[in-house]
């Protein structure tokens, strides 16, 4: 299928920003709500405000900004937290940034710098995020291949390969996210049984 759908989809996943986009900004000492909110809108498609952010400090997923400024651990956190919660819940979303930083609301105890795990996380993906454009136009001959005996109009054929494409994109972003929140209970159950006291 080389129709205006594939290009619109193509479209759409290369109009995203690089997450790389927001690197400059965790090299800064401290940043307003306001510009927080902004770098997270850039990077994400993810509708964010301040009352999003503020809401997270009084749940304990974001230490107490200083001043009214966050500095660049809770920058990098809240791009995480926000880049996730759409595809998880902010509890477990939290418990998978807490498996590798404990307390999300005291850096104290991060076992890696909150900015520096961002600028891993925004590489990998950004450089995943090329090989996944590929990919699609992969999907796209799948779906031509399967669609080459069916006798219909061209723009039947067209309507349906898209479907069949965007289904194909939600069932694996769905095996993508069970994967994630099968793990994410394998570590809690974990956790807890690490927490037991021995008894004698």
């Amino acid at each position: 299928m080389n129709s205006h759908y594939l290009n619109e989809i193509l479209e759409i996943a290369n109009h995203f920003e690089p997450k790389a986009k927001a690197l400059p900004y965790l090299e800064l000492d401290s940043m307003m709500l306001s510009q927080v909110v902004e770098v997270a809108q850039q990077v994400s498609q993810n509708d964010i405000n301040n009352i999003h952010i503020q809401n997270w400090v009084r749940r304990k997923y974001l230490p107490h900004p200083s001043k009214k400024k966050y500095n660049r651990e809770q920058v990098a956190n809240i791009l995480l937290l926000n880049d996730l919660r759409n595809i998880l819940t902010l509890e477990d979303a939290s418990h998978l940034l807490g498996f590798v930083n404990q307390k999300l609301d005291d850096n104290s105890d991060d076992r890696i710098n909150p900015a520096k795990l961002y600028r891993y996380y925004s590489e990998i993906f950004d450089r995943t995020q090329q090989d996944w454009v590929k990919s699609l136009e992969h999907l796209s001959e799948e779906v031509n291949d399967s669609l080459a005996g069916e006798e219909m109009s061209d723009v039947d054929k067209e309507k349906v390969a898209a479907t069949l494409i965007i289904l194909n994109l939600l069932a694996h972003g769905n095996l993508y996210k069970q994967i994630a929140q099968h793990w994410l209970k394998n570590i809690s159950h974990t956790s807890e049984q690490e927490e037991e006291p021995v008894t004698n």
